[in-house]
């Protein structure tokens, strides 16, 4: 790193940084919030746009896929690249004719995402100062370990309800936190 660019004095620049990432929270828990309460007021469709990108990305992968396997047909790998670009333009294409299935496929996968993010939450609030809003992140991680457990167990009648409604409450709780780890900092929480 070029010693032209750092100031002399690292410790000036402190309340700036915070200033900077403060703002950047703020910015980015609304942006969550106001995500989560229209995930909220209209659930099915939170679902259904959910199962498009999906979809469009699956989609996408696939033909990445199939033309690396079209331009290296004699690699030993090709069989790989063809059949997996070939699953995923498959399972894209289903999921964009065929949104209600999609929808019920990606509950079990953000189920168990919703899990696993609920367990990591958990884990980091244990890890903070306490002048950090660690409770947040102890509430945020129970109640997406929740939400994960119940998409698992959801019915398919129910999946894309659920969805819409679990992303959205995990969005808005996702936001509240950066929100109130935002309004810590302005407090003058230290930084770890």
């Amino acid at each position: 790193m070029p010693t032209d660019t750092l100031p002399d004095d690292h410790l000036s620049s402190l309340p700036e940084l915070v200033a900077a990432v403060r703002g950047r929270l703020l910015g980015l828990g609304g942006a969550l919030a106001f995500l989560g309460a229209v995930a909220l007021a209209a659930p099915w469709a939170a679902a259904t746009v959910i199962d498009w990108v999906v979809g469009g990305l699956l989609v996408a992968a696939g033909i990445a896929q199939l033309g690396v396997a079209t331009v290296t047909y004699t690699w030993r790998g090709f069989w790989i690249a063809a059949v997996c670009g070939t699953l995923a333009l498959i399972g894209g294409l289903a999921m964009l004719a065929i949104p209600v299935e999609g929808v019920h496929a990606l509950v079990t996968f953000l189920g168990i995402m919703l899990l696993v993010e609920g367990a990591v939450k958990l884990a980091a609030a244990w890890g903070l100062p306490s002048d950090m809003p660690w409770g947040w992140i102890l509430f945020d991680g129970c109640l997406t370990t929740f939400l994960g457990a119940m998409l698992v167990a959801a019915r398919p009648a129910e999946a894309g309800v659920l969805l819409g409604l679990f992303v959205g409450v995990n969005l808005l709780s996702s936001g509240i936190t950066f929100l109130a780890t935002a309004l810590a900092m302005g407090r003058g929480a230290r930084v770890p």
